[in-house]
């Protein structure tokens, strides 16, 4: 895409939508993308093991920036597609020499448990990563979201995957009419949302549709158990998924 640096839209972006094929169906997840020199990379914990070996399994990666909020002066909505590299880094060293930085200013969040070497210390089982980079062989101008209400629809079609910002028109609980710009391929599709409270992110939530695109219908075979933002957390409840995220974490490290 000419006159756009990939490499400053993507520090200049919030939140992120990784896509990728497995099984011929399509996945999304919301991300923070990182950089790793100029390439796009994705700096999964342990606990999300599983993912972030599917994502640099598949055949079809893509990568959309469409969340206008929190972003800076180079952002531009733009989809990104390219192939995808896996390093594992169970001891943390390159996660924290290359990318921790980049994490603590990009995901508040993170503060809480890697914002000093004392917390680094405590919670040492955050900082082992798996590294997707994605060396980006396609870039193209995309719609942004103008709002929560606002989804990504991704179809899956002859081992790629069609990518459009689609609002809900109609719903019923196995039939979503959307509103999407330009015609769109046919298949196994899935719906996502996510929204997230900014700047400090201390919420985020993310839910997915799945099913089939046809003939401007999504028929709906997975439904999501709710959707939008959801209240703020407690302090119990804050303590509670850091303990499962430290248990999950901890759990896939002890195979490592």
């Amino acid at each position: 895409m000419p006159g756009v640096n990939v490499a400053e839209t993507i520090a200049s972006s919030s939140l992120s939508e990784v896509i990728w094929l497995a099984e011929g169906r399509p996945h999304v997840r919301g991300a923070v993308t990182l950089l790793r020199g100029t390439d796009p990379v994705l700096a999964f914990t342990y606990a999300d093991a599983a993912v972030a070996r599917a994502v640099a399994a598949s055949p079809a990666l893509a990568l959309s920036l469409t969340e206008p909020r929190s972003t800076g002066p180079a952002y531009a909505p733009l989809l990104l597609r390219g192939r995808p590299r896996l390093e594992e880094d169970p001891t943390g060293e390159l996660f924290v020499g290359e990318l921790l930085e980049q994490e603590l200013r990009r995901f508040p969040p993170a503060r809480v448990l890697a914002d000093s070497p004392l917390l680094r210390r405590e919670h040492w089982w955050y900082l082992p990563r798996l590294l997707v980079s994605i060396e980006v062989e396609s870039a193209e101008a995309t719609a942004a979201r103008s709002g929560s209400a606002d989804h990504l629809l991704v179809v899956a079609k002859d081992g790629r995957v069609d990518v459009r910002v689609a609002g809900i028109a109609e719903q019923s609980s196995y039939e979503l009419a959307l509103d999407v710009g330009g015609g769109t391929a046919e298949g196994p599709a899935v719906l996502f949302g996510q929204d997230a409270s900014f700047p400090d992110l201390e919420r985020w939530s993310q839910w997915a549709y799945r099913g089939h695109w046809h003939d401007g219908r999504f028929a709906v075979e997975e439904g999501p158990a709710r959707t939008g933002l959801g209240p703020t957390p407690g302090l119990l409840q804050r303590w509670r998924r850091q303990r499962e995220l430290e248990r999950r974490c901890r759990r896939a490290l002890a195979g490592v």
